[in-house]
């Protein structure tokens, strides 16, 4: 295979000094005949091997001469034991001859000779690599996830069948690699292995046992080969894994890529052996018994190599391009903490085919994630119920520990904020990394500051304006023959107003006015003209720059006339003039970030990928009708039907910076949200941000009026259309979602898609409304209602929690851009129960945040920082905002934990208290204290009371105020 590049079964080569001795079938002579006419090349006889027995021993009799003829020497390949009908001709035709011959195993040097490869090799390696690495992240976990999240039953080879079955399944196959030809060259070295249930064999001749697939330890191995070159890998995958299995598996992650570094060339096999087995007893010595017996092997052609295997005492040399298989294994490991009988044994299992570079560490062809975190599934969220432990025995040892006084621990409220004391010291601890995370993201940001200002000047952070110079007429001949009369003219070709000045007409540039005043007095009409000027405005916007400082400005001019319909009608095209100039000069602004984007390539000879009957957001001529979204080659599609003929709107891939899939759980729409690099025009307006959509309720269904509805009655049609909803949402989501994976499969996935995480999500409000903030993978977003907010995470420097402290319901969020001259965003009223929640997602996506008890004015703290950004870094740069955050939280509780007080102690203060408080008690109630307690003694019920009060009534009304209020006061008295 090596020396020709076609597998030649059944077939016997002799190599001589001179001539090379080949017997095979006519059909293999036929395509080895045209080597025996290569010019200069070696000589070659080839024998055809048929069925006349007689002949083919004559062949082998040629052979065997052949031998005889060349030396006493004969190298064989003793591992191979081939067998069929040609080896034993064969064998008896050698075997008289074979006495006089010494056999000599050549296979080590035909393994060394093999072992480095060419680029074109390495380059089917990579190929064969890459198949093994799709499959495994492609189709593998989605399909190991799945199993475990619906909890189905499926045994370790039914699983390892379906993922042997990727290659016979056309469409699977081109989904999964789109970019490989000749597809038909692929094929399994081995079958695919998945172990699981407490049952491992790491050996590379391992099989898969009947169990059923287990929810524990999953590893599962795939070889393939590509034009007969072979590529493994092997992943592990925990499911609710406990902590000291997460420590064992982040030391073998860690050991696997030191030892990509020991693979260089010059060093021997059985040295790498030595180093991962050092760092093992270095490190980790109660690991030491779980390696595995070797750690490797140089693979090709063949899948194995024997000969150079990364094991002790192997002396095999690394040489530059050599492809090595790179397995770390450990074997064995006990989980005391197992639910149950197969989670009580497990092992890992780390392989990647590699390859030996010159200079640097070995090369990775297989890839994918292998992190911690990405191959780590947790299903069960809620922990088993503990026995809670006995509180007096705690106690008592406490006071032992303590010298028999205990410190008693103040709690703000008498429900515990735990069930469990552990969770208490987890959460702790959590906490405490936090801080410490904070504290590393907040001195990079002054790191990276400090880089990316240095040597720059700085500037107040707002946009340079430039004095504009406007001519209304290049001449004084384009002036109209009407300014001849000294009258106030509106000249709207021009866009001027010529007004008489000392018998002269003088135009003004509309651009030039800055407003006009109208008011009567009398039998006069007054128009009042301001002109814009430097130095006149209040604001920065109406501050206006000047050419040349020694210039002189006019600021106002006054007209009247007793002609009140002239002036009106002066003062009515003036202000329409100005009008829309300052509509024109909006739009512009508008338009001077709009990109133009290239032109869609449409799909020719195949119909496109469409998601039918969806509405748009924001509506592109005002009618909301549906219409279809299609994929093309580039880009995407979308042609409204509208009254008016519609509208088509295309979106190219390289102009999406995100695209969102958002489900309809939980909401009234499912939608495809493309948010824009640049934004696009609409109609007459620009945006950024595109949403398709379809409702998820169903409006044309009648609740009331059918037949069903009048017959049934009771909960079964009730419960039916639940039913027919979630199925009808289901199917949405399921549209939806496929229709989003084609896009980004489309775009050779340059976009991807982005879901939102609703079990993350908090409120706010980012501009009127109280709305559900959902963070994803690289945003923050609220997409089902407009306007859309979208924070990209890339873009943030800092974001600062503003009225953070106790007594408050809520708190509000600003996010600081990277951009500083981009102004930060607030999201307000966010509840306080929530802010746990925010800062962990922050800390998760590598956010640096601070917090303060009060709300900042943030222009002019933008204004400084842009002002000088070199000197802001310098002194510190966001450590101003830190004082109150987590960031400087851990020295304030160390020194506040200081304080302790023993039970003896508090109880002595809690006594000299209530004694303080008797005292000061029997002072002022001495005087009436007895009254007060006889009276609640001997007090009157209610009925006695009412009709005392009854009878006082009716003494009053008839007069007897007087006679009767002293009785009344000795009755209460009394």
């Amino acid at each position: 295979m090596w020396l020709l590049g076609y597998e030649f079964p059944n077939t016997l080569i002799l190599f001589t000094k001179d001539k090379i001795y080949v017997v095979a079938s006519q059909k293999k002579a036929k395509i080895l005949e045209p080597l025996k006419n290569t010019p200069g090349g070696v000589s070659i006889e080839i024998f055809v091997h048929g069925k006349d027995v007689a002949k083919n021993q004559e062949f082998f009799s040629q052979t065997v001469s052949a031998i005889k003829s060349s030396g006493a020497k004969l190298g064989v390949i003793s591992n191979d034991k081939p067998s069929g009908k040609m080896v034993d001709e064969w064998d008896s035709a050698f075997a008289p001859s074979a006495a006089g011959l010494e056999k000599i195993d050549v296979s080590s040097t035909i393994s060394g000779l093999l072992s480095v490869k060419e680029e074109s090799e390495i380059k089917y390696q990579k190929t064969a690599a890459k198949l093994c690495s799709s499959v495994m992240h492609s189709y593998f976990i989605d399909e190991m996830a799945g199993i475990f999240d619906e909890e189905k039953s499926i045994t370790n080879e039914k699983m390892a069948e379906r993922i042997a079955g990727v290659l016979a399944n056309d469409k699977l196959s081109k989904k999964l690699f789109p970019n490989v030809s000749a597809l038909d060259m692929a094929e399994w070295s081995t079958a695919p292995i998945v172990q699981s249930g407490g049952h491992y064999d790491l050996s590379p001749t391992a099989s898969c046992s009947a169990s059923q697939l287990h929810a524990g330890t999953v590893v599962c191995t795939l070889s393939m080969r590509y034009f007969m070159y072979n590529a493994t890998i092997s992943r592990t995958f925990m499911i609710d894994p406990t902590p000291e299995q997460e420590k064992n598996y982040n030391f073998l992650l860690g050991l696997q890529k030191q030892a990509l570094g020991w693979l260089k060339p010059g060093a021997t096999m059985g040295a790498v052996y030595s180093k991962i087995l050092s760092h093992i007893q270095e490190h980790r010595p109660d690991l030491q018994g779980n390696l595995t017996k070797d750690c490797g092997f140089v693979t090709g052609i063949e899948l194995s190599d024997g000969n150079n295997v990364i094991s002790p005492g192997c002396t095999t040399t690394l040489e530059p391009n050599m492809v090595i298989v790179l397995r770390i294994g450990l074997d064995n490991l006990t989980n005391p903490k197992g639910t149950d009988t197969q989670s009580k044994t497990y092992a890992y299992q780390l392989i990647d085919t590699v390859v030996v570079r010159d200079g640097s560490d070995a090369e990775s062809l297989t890839t994918g994630e292998k992190e911690t975190n990405d191959v780590s599934f947790f299903f069960n969220d809620e922990e088993a119920a503990a026995p809670e432990p006995k509180r007096e025995a705690k106690r008592e040892n406490k006071r032992e520990a303590n010298g028999g006084a205990a410190k008693p621990t103040t709690r703000k409220s008498a429900i515990l904020p735990s069930k469990f004391r552990s969770e208490e010291k987890e959460e702790e601890s959590n906490t405490r990394k936090r801080r410490e995370h904070q504290k590393e993201l907040l001195n990079r940001l002054l790191v990276e500051g400090r880089r990316r200002f240095a040597g720059e000047a700085g500037d107040d952070g707002e946009e340079t304006r430039v004095f504009k110079k406007f001519e209304s007429y290049k001449r004084e001949t384009a002036l109209p023959r009407e300014a001849r009369s000294c009258k106030i003219l509106v000249d709207e070709r021009a866009e001027s107003i010529i007004l008489p000045i000392y018998g002269m007409a003088v135009p003004f540039h509309i651009s030039t006015l800055k407003n006009i005043v109208k008011t009567e007095e009398g039998d006069y009409v007054y128009l009042r003209i301001n002109l814009a000027s430097p130095g006149q405005g209040v604001g920065k916007k109406d501050n206006l720059p000047q050419d040349d400082a020694g210039s002189t400005f006019v600021r106002s001019l006054t007209f009247r006339s007793t002609d009140a319909v002239r002036m009106n009608d002066i003062h009515h095209s003036i202000t329409g003039l100005k009008r829309d100039q300052v509509k024109r000069e909006t739009e512009k602004a508008q338009l001077a970030d709009i990109v133009q984007q290239d032109k869609l390539i449409q799909a020719v000879g195949q119909r496109p990928v469409r998601l039918p009957d969806v509405f748009m957001r924001p509506l592109a001529d005002g009618k909301r009708f549906p219409s279809a979204l299609e994929i093309h080659n580039n880009g995407l599609r979308y042609v409204s039907a509208g009254r008016s003929g519609g509208a088509t709107i295309d979106i190219l891939f390289n102009n999406i910076r995100h695209l969102f899939f958002q489900p309809c759980d939980n909401e009234l729409l499912v939608l495809i949200h493309v948010h824009l690099k640049n934004p696009i025009m609409l109609g007459k307006k620009k945006t950024q941000d595109i949403q398709f959509y379809r409702e998820a309720s169903d409006a044309s269904f009648d609740e009331t009026g059918n037949r069903r509805r009048r017959i049934r009655y009771g909960d079964e049609d009730e419960i039916e259309a639940e039913q027919e909803e979630r199925r009808r949402r289901r199917q949405l989501n399921k549209e939806f979602k496929e229709f989003a994976s084609k896009i980004a499969d489309a775009s050779n996935h340059e976009v991807e898609v982005d879901t939102p995480f609703r079990e993350v999500a908090f409120n706010g409000v980012p501009s009127r409304a109280n709305v559900l903030l959902q963070p994803t993978v690289d945003c923050l977003v609220h997409l089902s209602d407009t306007p859309f907010f979208i924070i990209t995470v890339a873009d943030v420097e800092l974001v600062h929690l503003e009225r953070v402290q106790f007594g408050l319901k809520n708190f509000d969020m600003v996010f600081v851009f990277k951009d500083f001259k981009r102004a930060p965003v607030h999201v307000n009223t966010v509840p306080m129960k929530q802010l746990d929640n925010v800062k962990e997602w922050l800390d998760s996506v590598n956010l640096a945040y601070t917090e303060g008890p009060v709300n900042l004015n943030w222009a002019p703290i933008m204004k400084t920082i842009n002002t000088d950004p070199v000197g802001f870094f310098e002194d510190g740069g966001w450590a101003f905002l830190a004082h109150d955050s987590d960031a400087e939280d851990d020295e304030s509780e160390e020194e506040e934990s200081e304080f302790t007080v023993s039970e003896d102690e508090f109880e002595e203060s809690e006594s000299e208290s209530s004694d303080a408080e008797s005292d000061f008690g029997t002072e002022s109630d001495s005087s009436g204290g007895d009254d007060m307690d006889d009276s609640d003694e001997e007090g009157d019920d209610w009925d006695e009371l009412e009709a005392k009060a009854k009878a006082y009534d009716d003494k009053r009304s008839h007069g007897g105020d007087a006679a009767d209020r002293a009785p009344a006061k000795r009755a209460r008295k009394r």
